[in-house]
């Protein structure tokens, strides 16, 4: 009977080293990293985010430059439009001024010539063939009316046609001006056209961007969650082991380590909340400072090598930065049990043993919940390194 008790003790201690050995693969430095890691990507995130707005600001604001400069450039090409129309009709109306001023001026070169040749026989015959002096009269004033009628009308369709020349001409001049102005808003066109392509090619670049972050989010998420998982379900089996083995916590600590100069107490340090008191042990033994179920854990970026030790009714206590661990996932350690030796691993500035205490039902509970005070539950005959409890 007594072999079958043993062996049935050896097979539970068996499970429970095993189940702890599995049940702790993952730690909380691994829910820390995951938890930065989100951090980090939401921030680089809420850049990107921000940067994209940014962009699309400025998109929206080249949208408008551009929309509001096409609505000049088609003005600007209408009033082209009506100025090559003005121009033309100017034009038309120049060569039939031009037409009628050739017949003009073709008609009172014959009647010049002709009266050229004839001479005063042409006036003589005019006056001798009159009928009366009277008639003589009016008929040498016919030939005077004619002569200058034909020169007026010629003047008269020089100027029109001057006139319509110089109407021309500013009419051009405002079409060079028209064609030079437009000539710049299409540059501007040009450029802006050219602007706004970057900045959709950007805020397409963005937006891959954003959505990539977002996967690796969701990713770090997923292992978050699976994380979390793991860490409550090794708290379960880690506290069902305990209540099997009817282990029962006393209450009662004893100091981690013979060196008792506590250097830095339970306070805000740094910006934030230091959950534990340092020790200055260097390189020295670490104990158990109660009876419980120890496991080991590494926190590149905080803690370091660590320990944690279960005691039951929801104790916890944690030895960080420690050099060397000397106990294996599972153990059960006894109070004032080696367990390690302190060190300088983790964020650390120098050798000491970083030593909390905690009451919380799972592993993640341990810590959420804010720290106990360790010095209110270790015995007496400590000493309090200078400045070790003014917070900074």
């Amino acid at each position: 009977m007594k072999n079958k008790v043993l062996l049935g003790i050896t097979i539970m201690l068996f499970m429970l080293t095993y189940i702890m050995n599995c049940s702790f693969a993952a730690t909380q430095a691994d829910k820390d990293k995951i938890q930065e890691q989100i951090n980090q990507a939401q921030r680089e995130k809420n850049n990107i985010t921000t940067e994209k707005k940014n962009e699309q600001n400025e998109l929206d604001s080249l949208n408008d430059q551009i929309s509001a400069l096409n609505n000049e450039i088609r003005g600007l090409e209408s009033q082209l439009s009506e100025l090559n129309s003005s121009i033309s009709e100017k034009e038309k109306e120049i060569d039939e001024k031009q037409k009628e001023l050739e017949a003009k001026q073709e008609l009172l070169k014959k009647r010049l010539v002709s009266m050229y040749k004839n001479g005063s026989l042409s006036y003589l015959d005019v006056l001798l063939g009159a009928s009366s002096y009277m008639d003589m009269l009016a008929s040498f004033d016919a030939l005077e009316q004619i002569a200058d009628a034909d020169t007026k009308l010629i003047n008269k369709v020089t100027e029109e046609k001057q006139s319509l020349e110089t109407a021309k001409q500013e009419l051009e001049n405002k079409k060079k001006e028209v064609d030079s102005v437009k000539a710049e808003k299409d540059a501007k066109n040009v450029q802006l056209t050219a602007m706004q392509a970057q900045k959709e090619s950007k805020i397409e670049s963005l937006t891959q961007e954003e959505k990539a972050k977002q996967a690796e989010i969701d990713s770090y998420n997923q292992a978050m969650a699976r994380v979390n998982a793991e860490l409550a379900a090794a708290a379960r089996q880690a506290q069902a082991q305990l209540n099997t083995n009817g282990l029962k916590f006393d209450g009662s600590f004893i100091w981690p380590c013979n060196n008792k100069v506590v250097t830095s107490t339970v306070k805000h340090r740094w910006g934030r909340m230091h959950k534990g008191i340092d020790i200055g042990a260097s390189y020295e033994n670490v104990y158990a400072s109660a009876t419980g179920y120890a496991y080991n854990a590494y926190d590149r970026y905080g803690y370091g090598t660590y320990i944690m030790v279960f005691h039951g009714s929801g104790y916890v206590t944690l030895y960080g930065h420690l050099s060397a661990s000397k106990i294996s996932n599972g153990q059960y350690v006894t109070q004032g049990q080696v367990i390690a030796t302190s060190g300088n691993s983790g964020s650390s500035t120098a050798p000491h043993l970083h030593f909390e205490i905690r009451q919380a039902s799972s592993t993640t509970e341990f810590f959420s919940k804010s720290p106990l005070n360790p010095l209110d539950y270790l015995p007496g005959g400590y000493t309090l390194a200078a400045g070790a409890a003014t917070a900074s």
